[in-house]
C-alpha cells in the first residue's frame, strides 16, 4: 500500500503547509522582515510598538506581510504572546505574568530554577518594546495567571 500524498506530493504528516494548526495558533499570520515573532494581525500593540521602535532607532520599517503560519515558523519565528495568549510551545509552559519596569506584561513562563541562595527565578519570554525578550527573573518578578 502506498503512502498517502497531500496537494505538494509529500507524505501526509511530513508536509508543513498540510499540518493540522497547532492549538491556539491560526494558518495565516503576520510578519515583519525585522522582526522576530509572528502576530495575528497588523492591528497588535507589540508589533506597533516594534515599528515604532525601529523608527525611535533610524531603522526602516516594513509593511506586515500576510504568510502561512509554516513560513513564519520555518524562519525561526515564535508566537507573539499578546496575539497568541493561548498557544503554549510545549506542555511544560505555563502563562504568567512578568514585572517590568514597574508594569505587569504578559508571559510565558517556561522553567523554574532555584539559584545557590535558594531562591526560585524562572525562565520567561515576554514582549518589551515590541521585542520578544527570554530570560531569567527572580519569583517576585512573577506571578501566575
Amino acid at each position: 500500500m502506498a503512502d498517502e500524498r497531500c496537494v505538494h506530493d509529500l507524505v501526509v504528516g511530513q508536509c508543513t503547509e498540510c499540518a493540522p494548526v497547532p492549538r491556539g495558533l491560526t494558518a495565516r499570520v503576520f510578519i515583519t522582515q525585522g522582526g522576530s515573532v509572528f502576530h495575528r494581525s497588523t492591528e497588535c500593540e507589540a508589533l506597533r510598538d516594534g515599528q515604532r521602535k525601529a523608527r525611535r532607532f533610524g531603522r526602516d520599517t516594513h509593511d506586515p506581510r500576510n504568510v502561512a503560519l509554516s513560513v513564519a515558523m520555518a524562519d525561526g519565528r515564535g508566537a507573539c504572546i499578546p496575539c497568541f495568549p493561548d498557544f503554549r510551545p510545549s506542555a511544560d509552559t505555563k502563562p504568567c505574568q512578568v514585572l517590568i519596569e514597574g508594569n505587569w506584561v504578559p508571559g510565558l513562563l517556561t522553567e523554574w530554577r532555584r539559584d545557590a541562595d535558594r531562591r526560585w527565578s524562572g525562565v520567561v519570554t515576554y514582549i518589551v518594546d515590541g521585542e520578544q525578550v527570554t530570560g531569567v527573573k527572580d519569583q517576585t518578578e512573577l506571578r501566575p495567571v
